[in-house]
């Protein structure tokens, strides 16, 4: 970027997409989305026009937190360049006057705004009509970023343009002979990798378990459950993305979530909900067109389970946590359901007792890493005081899952399973180390926010793995 010399009288800024990085309104229809009944509200309010929905958001959804908003540092700097200088700055934005405020009180030296208000939606020619009134014949400069801000150019002496679009900066230097070009780098292939958690599809491995253990891991079944394993991973994306929108304003207030793609700002709200859209139908599509019905109904009871974890369940203690363990649990399920594998209770016993200890270790994680900065965890339904309890029931649930895996071991179905069944006894103290392992990470505070990269990062991971598969592979022999 190279800033032109100042040669106006007045800078006006715009807000949305421009001084920030997100859309206000956006940001409020992401807080509405936390209480969907008043999404029906909205929808009425569409009819009514741009202006309506402004008010309508303004009254249900409130103004969101300026200060965790992320704001672009470029404009910042040319805002308090000119404050410096002595040039009079003021916000031209669409939004509502209530909200300009809160962001010009967030600014020190903003001398004041322009705003739409219960009867002018400032945008456009509108927004033009109203700055050129306001300089009252003063040259004045521009920040903008949308095709709606061409007619507020055309009367600037100053032109700042936030984006990339050719057409917008071919029509500018058509019109004007210096322009600033404030880029605003696009998300990459690998944003959008980061968005939708690729790595956490390796939790989808779970779907192979069934068939690996009653040794039906054939070429066509492997076919099938890699099947399996795409369609819960794009569904589970899905709701990964949609869970950073609802999670947008607790996200930006975390040290490292605040990084996320949609809580920096680097893909934007409707893109999110756009991209969640994409993934959750091509999940479905997938699932219908390939897999059995069973299979397809697993996916759907996941898809709702899931969303409603996003939206209500991740906010209550203790039923979060069960939540975590059924979604694991029904990747079982359908990878038994794929190839059509009775699975033992008492198997499916061991996978709840031992994806409740990973769940509450997830949780207890969070709170160490953050109890001597926050009382409450943001989104959450746990405070600092909470972790001796996840520590308990987190233990308990580990020893728990090795009791159950030992009765396993001795049943019936083992034993017509393996030739060696004794074998398998080699699980037990092999499992327990791991889990222990991982709550000591934990508590010492070296846990990750999300187990998975903790557990890809500990040697201790691909020992265990490893015993795993060579045990039951002798035992089987």
């Amino acid at each position: 970027m190279t800033q032109q010399s100042p040669t106006y009288s007045i800078l006006y800024v715009d807000l949305d997409g421009s001084l920030l990085k997100t859309d206000i309104l956006w940001e409020q229809c992401a807080l509405l989305l936390r209480t969907p009944w008043k999404l029906f509200g909205l929808m009425f309010a569409l009819f009514k026009g741009k202006l309506a929905i402004k008010h309508y958001c303004l009254q249900h959804a409130g103004i969101p937190d300026i200060s965790q908003l992320p704001i672009r540092p470029e404009v910042l700097s040319i805002i308090k360049d000119h404050i410096q200088s002595q040039i009079p700055v003021y916000l031209a934005t669409a939004s509502l006057e209530e909200i300009a405020r809160e962001v010009q009180q967030s600014i020190p030296g903003i001398n004041g705004l322009i705003a739409s208000t219960n009867d002018i939606n400032a945008k456009g020619e509108i927004k033009a009509k109203l700055i050129q009134e306001h300089a009252s014949g003063k040259s004045f400069a521009y920040i903008g970023n949308d095709y709606a801000d061409l007619s507020i150019w055309k009367h600037a002496v100053g032109v700042y343009y936030v984006g990339t679009s050719p057409s917008i900066i071919r029509s500018l230097l058509q019109t004007h002979e210096h322009v600033t070009i404030i880029d605003d780098k696009e998300a990459t292939l690998s944003t959008y990798i980061h968005q939708i958690r690729l790595y956490q599809w390796i939790k989808n491995s779970l779907v192979f378990l069934p068939a690996f253990l009653a040794h039906t891991l054939t070429y066509d079944n492997c076919s099938l459950l890699f099947s399996t394993f795409i369609v819960f991973g794009l569904m589970a994306s899905s709701v990964y993305v949609l869970n950073d929108v609802l999670d947008l304003h607790s996200d930006r207030s975390h040290p490292n979530k605040k990084y996320r793609p949609l809580a920096s700002g680097q893909i934007s709200i409707p893109v999110g909900i756009f991209l969640y859209s994409v993934l959750f139908a091509t999940s479905l599509i997938i699932s219908i067109a390939v897999l059995p019905m069973e299979v397809v109904y697993v996916l759907c009871a996941y898809a709702f389970t899931t969303t409603f974890y996003s939206i209500v369940g991740k906010k209550i203690a203790i039923l979060d946590v069960m939540l975590l363990a059924v979604l694991y649990t029904m990747r079982l399920i359908a990878g038994a359901e794929t190839v059509h594998v009775p699975l033992s209770q008492w198997f499916m016993g061991f996978s709840m007792f031992f994806f409740v200890s990973l769940a509450f270790v997830k949780r207890y994680a969070e709170i160490i890493s953050r109890k001597d900065s926050i009382t409450v965890i943001p989104g959450r339904g746990y405070g600092a005081g909470d972790e001796m309890i996840l520590l308990t029931a987190g233990l308990a649930s580990a020893m728990l899952s090795i009791l159950v895996l030992a009765l396993y071991i001795n049943s019936e179905t083992v034993v017509q399973l393996y030739k060696h069944p004794q074998y398998l006894w080699v699980l037990c103290p092999v499992i327990l180390t791991w889990l222990l392992q991982l709550w000591f990470l934990a508590h010492r505070g070296k846990m990750h926010d999300d187990p998975i990269i903790t557990m890809a990062r500990t040697p201790m991971t691909y020992i265990v793995l490893s015993i795993i598969v060579l045990t039951v592979m002798a035992a089987t022999l």
